[in-house]
């Protein structure tokens, strides 16, 4: 069977991966994970293969350095949009649930 493949997506999935562990994060859910995602993915040119269904085409390290780095800035801004307004309304600072008043 084949699948469509954003070749992006792994490489993006890493490096959020990555900045996921620095304490700029708001949050770290899986749903702010996603939503960031969806920002970078948006914003980045589309790269769609073809190919068999568990048969990987892109690695992070196939990617240069430059659009890694690219990518990082991408994800930092995402972060900065999720993180002052999260789609779930609760996130966690400094291990404190905090849910803002509606």
């Amino acid at each position: 069977m084949y699948k469509l493949i954003n070749q992006w997506e792994p490489i993006v999935y890493e490096l959020l991966q990555e900045y996921m562990k620095s304490d700029e994060v708001e949050c770290r859910c899986e749903r702010c994970q996603v939503d960031i995602m969806a920002l970078v993915l948006n914003k980045m040119p589309p790269r769609y293969t073809v190919s068999l269904r568990g048969e990987i085409l892109t690695s992070i390290e196939s990617c240069s350095a430059a659009k890694k780095a690219q990518i990082l800035i991408e994800i930092i801004n995402a972060a900065k949009v999720v993180g002052a307004s999260p789609s779930h309304n609760i996130y966690i600072a400094d291990g404190i649930i905090i849910k803002p008043e509606l």
